[in-house]
């Protein structure tokens, strides 16, 4: 009986523990918004490519953080994120909005 309590508490113990760490490398897990764009999840006007990767390598470089591998689809920019060598995100930039969000 000791020995089906302990297993079953270790046992939820790890099972909690994995979901707490899953998806814990994200560096924006919920999202943040563009300073340079204006408000929260509003421009006035649709911000141009060049103007959007300065924005995200700013608000990257302010939180410790390098961007590297750009790719623009459309209004949208994927960004792979790095801490010193090692990829900790992906995110996506919506120009028209500011919105960052994370979709590793």
């Amino acid at each position: 009986m000791r020995k089906k309590i302990l297993f079953s508490t270790v046992s939820w113990f790890l099972a909690i523990t994995a979901i707490a760490f899953a998806g814990g490398n994200n560096v924006t897990p919920y999202g943040d918004y563009c300073k340079d764009c204006g408000t929260y999840g509003t421009c006035s006007n649709i911000m141009s490519p060049e103007k959007a990767t300065v924005a995200i390598k700013k608000y990257y470089r302010e939180k410790g953080y390098r961007v590297g591998n750009l790719r623009h689809k459309g209004r949208f920019i994927e960004a792979d994120i790095y801490k010193n060598k090692r990829q900790v995100d992906k995110v996506l930039f919506d120009r028209k909005t500011g919105r960052i969000r994370s979709i590793n």
